[in-house]
């Protein structure tokens, strides 16, 4: 009983937060703070029902401000081939969101520890 509960809460949740999603893109280019609004009732529903938010809509908010990114409107998108990454600048704050893309895999700045072999 308790996780048909759980389940039906999530989905619920999940639903909640992708409408407000569309809201929020629907209305940042004629009122920001709406949108802006719309985007602090999803992180708030996100973390109260312990849900996560899809990854189309997590990288399309800015982490600093909480804006909605849309390209072309208050976000400037760059694609940086030589470290394989699509970086997306918040106009309002200057965050910079990095997407990585290609491997899989977060490169990553540390060098690997090399394993050394016993001396003998």
């Amino acid at each position: 009983m308790a996780e048909n509960k759980r389940a039906l809460i999530h989905s619920v949740a999940s639903e909640r937060i992708e409408a407000l999603f569309q809201k929020a893109k629907e209305s940042v280019k004629s009122d920001p703070s709406l949108a802006g609004r719309y985007v602090r009732l999803m992180i708030k529903i996100s973390t109260h029902y312990r849900v996560k938010m899809p990854a189309s809509i997590r990288n399309s908010i800015c982490k600093n401000c909480n804006s909605v990114l849309s390209p072309g409107l208050n976000a400037v998108v760059r694609i940086v081939s030589s470290r394989r990454y699509v970086a997306y600048t918040c106009e309002k704050c200057g965050y910079e969101r990095r997407i990585f893309y290609g491997t899989g895999n977060k490169p990553t700045l540390r060098t690997p520890v090399k394993s050394q072999s016993p001396s003998k």
